[in-house]
């Protein structure tokens, strides 16, 4: 068992990046988006990266050129082949398809100059895959890294910062997840090789470096980059031929229907006819079937709802939270004022107070479904938080007594 465990740890990332790349090769409509030669060459650089580390086509490599160890320069290379494609892939996400950032590429190419002369420079006369091991405390092979380390963490830097903010403007659910798992890959990355250049490092000065921690981060790291990369590059492409953006959809219309239930609920009880149909336990309404009809309904539903308490609300009650929210701007305000209209007016109308004989609140919201839908899941927010707070002293109380 643990023989192929190693054999999948080992193999399985180059393996999986080759697919990928034929992958790539054959989607022919792909090819023609302006991101598309990026996306290729980042699939490209961690195959070849991962296929010179891997122990078989390592020997061979050294066997071939007379060479040893070049599979790990050649690995290297790779890989800043691999943080300039990001680089690049990034910028045309935010600029015009004419823009070539050539200026990204001077100092990958002054990196890989210089790590190809210390490499020569380094005295590591026998081949060996487990490089560390044997060469650490050697002549050259410290500085190596650290150069290499120092080309390295700019580009990766700022390509997780990018990754993540990105993913946060993303418009699909398949984009965000792919972005932040690049940049969780990326991350993995960096860290082992800080790890790596702090083991030569204590190995130059003499100082004993964590075996046990080590090891696992030599084991565990390396994959955990290949596969957030590789999936997070490609996922915008399997994730549309697999139809998985209609499955995002769903996960997505369920999360609201849910988020939507404490303010429906509420509602229900201050005024049970706006329901087409009563409420059923939580636990029964997990899954519920058409998703995206009871999620449209439930919005109806609330809004009746809200209409219902219309000689309940308050206006002064609106103004008052408006003036003592500090810091809310925007819809997020709008919500807030919403939220605490309605649950003064329920709290109003479940104390039978009189109704209010005066001119129509004016109705905060979207123009459409989709719209008037994140509104009100903004008002259901404001209206837990508000719920939550206005709990926290009687159980404060309780716990006092």
């Amino acid at each position: 068992m643990n023989g192929w465990a190693d054999w999948i740890r080992l193999y399985g990332p180059a393996i999986l990046a080759w697919a990928f790349v034929v992958g790539k090769l054959v989607d022919r409509r792909r090819r023609a988006a302006r991101t598309g030669s990026a996306i290729w060459f980042i699939l490209f650089g961690l195959a070849c990266s991962l296929t010179a580390m891997a122990p078989a086509p390592y020997r061979l490599i050294s066997e071939v050129s007379g060479v040893p160890n070049l599979g790990r320069l050649l690995s290297h290379l790779s890989v800043l082949l691999v943080a300039v494609s990001a680089r690049i892939l990034l910028m045309r996400l935010n600029e015009t398809p004419s823009v070539w950032p050539a200026r990204q590429i001077w100092w990958p190419a002054t990196v890989a100059v210089a790590i190809t002369v210390l490499f020569v420079l380094a005295d590591t006369p026998v081949d060996d895959v487990r490089f560390a091991g044997r060469y650490a405390g050697q002549p050259w092979v410290l500085e190596y890294w650290l150069v290499f380390v120092a080309g390295l963490a700019p580009a990766f830097v700022r390509t997780i910062v990018l990754c993540w903010r990105y993913g946060g403007l993303s418009g699909t659910v398949a984009g965000k997840l792919g972005l932040r798992a690049v940049a969780v890959g990326i991350a993995c990355s960096l860290l082992y090789h800080v790890h790596k250049a702090l083991f030569f490092g204590a190995a130059d000065i003499g100082v004993a470096y964590p075996k046990g921690f080590g090891g696992l981060l030599d084991r565990m790291l390396p994959l955990l980059a290949a596969v957030f990369v590789l999936v997070g590059v490609t996922l915008p492409t399997w994730a549309r031929k697999l139809r998985l953006p209609a499955l995002f959809g769903w996960f997505g219309q369920l999360r609201d229907y849910h988020r939507l239930r404490p303010l429906w609920l509420a509602l229900y009880r201050a005024t049970p006819q706006i329901a087409l149909v009563a409420p059923r336990p939580a636990l029964l309404d997990l899954l519920p079937t058409d998703v995206d009809l009871r999620l449209y309904r439930r919005v109806i539903e609330i809004r009746d709802g809200r209409l219902a308490l219309q000689p309940y609300l308050d206006p002064e009650t609106g103004a008052a939270a408006r003036a003592t929210a500090a810091g809310v701007t925007g819809r997020q305000l709008d919500a807030l004022v919403e939220a605490s209209m309605l649950a003064a007016a329920m709290a109003a109308k479940r104390a039978g107070a009189p109704a209010r004989d005066n001119e129509l609140v004016a109705v905060a919201g979207g123009r459409d479904l989709e719209s008037d839908t994140a509104f009100l899941l903004d008002v259901a927010r404001a209206y837990r938080r508000r719920a939550t707070e206005a709990a926290e002293p009687v159980r404060g109380q309780g716990v006092s007594a």
